[in-house]
């Protein structure tokens, strides 16, 4: 049965977006809101106007940014004692001036619709990225995490370790 699903029986239908000219604070707004539905969402799909696929960012690329942005300060090099709290305000800040494109991976992992499981997981394994979209005729449809392939992989093997 497993063998047997497809990339949009798996696909969240649901999912962040951002238009390609947000600022990267607002990327950090939509993947927060989104996690507080689903913890584990962990990508931002990038449309232009016209809603059709520029990139993505994921959560690695937003803690770089916020990373760099923290250690961009040079009173970080001074000796001395560091405000940690008021280096992380001037980070918070800087990534509000920030645009996406810096961090945007351009070409994601993406899927057809009907692509069966093991070549999803094949994607994942090739791309190093436990996360691809879904996409058709430029458009994603959806996105399909690693923890989707898992929880669905397990569902049918579990109940035989007996």
């Amino acid at each position: 049965m497993m063998l047997r699903k497809r990339a949009w029986d798996m696909m969240r239908d649901e999912f962040p977006t951002v238009q390609d000219d947000a600022s990267l604070a607002e990327a950090i707004r939509v993947m927060r809101h989104a996690m507080t539905d689903a913890p584990d969402c962990q990508v931002v799909v990038v449309q232009n106007k016209g809603g059709k696929l520029v990139g993505a960012i994921n959560l690695w690329n937003l803690f770089k940014a916020v990373k760099q942005s923290v250690l961009k300060d040079d009173n970080l090099k001074a000796d001395g004692e560091v405000d940690w709290d008021q280096q992380f305000a001037n980070a918070c800040l800087l990534c509000t001036q920030l645009r996406l494109d810096d961090y945007l991976i351009t070409s994601p992992p993406t899927l057809r619709p009907n692509e069966p499981i093991l070549l999803v997981l094949d994607t994942f394994i090739k791309t190093k990225r436990d996360w691809a979209l879904v996409v058709e005729n430029d458009k994603v449809m959806g996105v399909v995490y690693v923890t989707d392939v898992y929880r669905e992989m397990t569902r049918d093997m579990v109940p035989l370790f007996k």
